[in-house]
């Protein structure tokens, strides 16, 4: 191939690229317009779902028979209502998000050596 061959091959090769990045640019604004619309539906949703009356409803059933439950298994009824309000501690929605959000960040590892040559990770 000779370089007027090249020469061509490159500048068709960059048009492409151009245009299909014209066609992207193109596409955005339309992107955009619906994640601004269904990532706040969305949230609605999680959120009416989460603290919905009929939520809350199933929620009390659950920690009445997990009291229940407790004391049925001979738990003695102070130590079982203190399990209870760990119980409902645990299903805070705000801190599942915190804790997931906390999850998903990701994590600086150290590695130190010791003197018998194994490696430790440290956060």
């Amino acid at each position: 191939m000779n370089n007027d061959e090249n020469d061509n091959d490159q500048r068709r090769k960059k048009s492409s690229d151009a245009n299909e990045l014209r066609e992207v640019a193109a596409a955005l604004p339309e992107i955009f317009d619906a994640i601004n619309k269904s990532v706040p539906q969305m949230i609605t949703g999680l959120i009416a779902a989460v603290y919905s009356p009929e939520a809350a409803g199933n929620m009390a059933a659950g920690i009445g028979k997990f009291y229940s439950g407790l004391i049925a298994e001979g738990i003695p009824e102070d130590v079982a209502l203190d399990m209870t309000k760990k119980f409902v501690g645990a299903l805070d929605f705000t801190k599942m998000m915190s804790m997931i959000s906390d999850e998903s960040k990701p994590s600086t590892r150290i590695k130190i050596r010791h003197s018998d040559d194994e490696d430790e990770e440290s956060d």
